[in-house]
């Protein structure tokens, strides 16, 4: 019986960890959408550049859970706006002006793409939660 025990919980734990772990990221905008819509998850989008730090430290942060885009939630992009296919496809559906200058550009859609948050540049974990939270409530979930 505690073996049993012992491994329910073990299982649990795994479970948890797998829910709670950051989606594998698409480097593909549309294939990350059609995913998004067949999964009926959200998308995360982020458009940056390996070399930018403030996209690396993003990323970061999300490999380490502490900004919540988990794959039970959301299909992740990752896109390299030095690819100018992508940076165009990007900017025509979602526009420069919501942005500002900086690098990563973030957008979160529902599961058919439809702009649910947006934003640029540098930020705290508490402050990507934040607008993860507010892409959430549009869709009626609890952030």
């Amino acid at each position: 019986m505690k073996t049993f025990s012992l491994l329910a919980v073990l299982l649990g734990m795994l479970t948890a960890g797998a829910l709670a772990a950051a989606p594998v990221p698409m480097t593909d905008f549309n294939k990350t959408l059609v995913a998004a819509s067949n999964q009926q998850k959200l998308a995360f989008i982020l458009l940056g550049r390996s070399t930018c730090g403030i996209c690396n430290a993003t990323r970061a942060m999300i490999k380490e859970g502490r900004i919540n885009v988990t794959a039970a939630d959301y299909v992740m992009a990752d896109l390299n706006i030095d690819n100018p296919r992508t940076e165009a496809v990007f900017m025509q559906r979602y526009g420069k002006q919501k942005f500002g200058d900086t690098l990563p550009f973030v957008v979160v859609t529902d599961s058919h793409g439809k702009l649910l948050a947006s934003s640029g540049g540098p930020k705290s974990a508490a402050q990507w939660n934040a607008l993860l939270a507010s892409a959430k409530r549009k869709t009626g979930a609890k952030g």
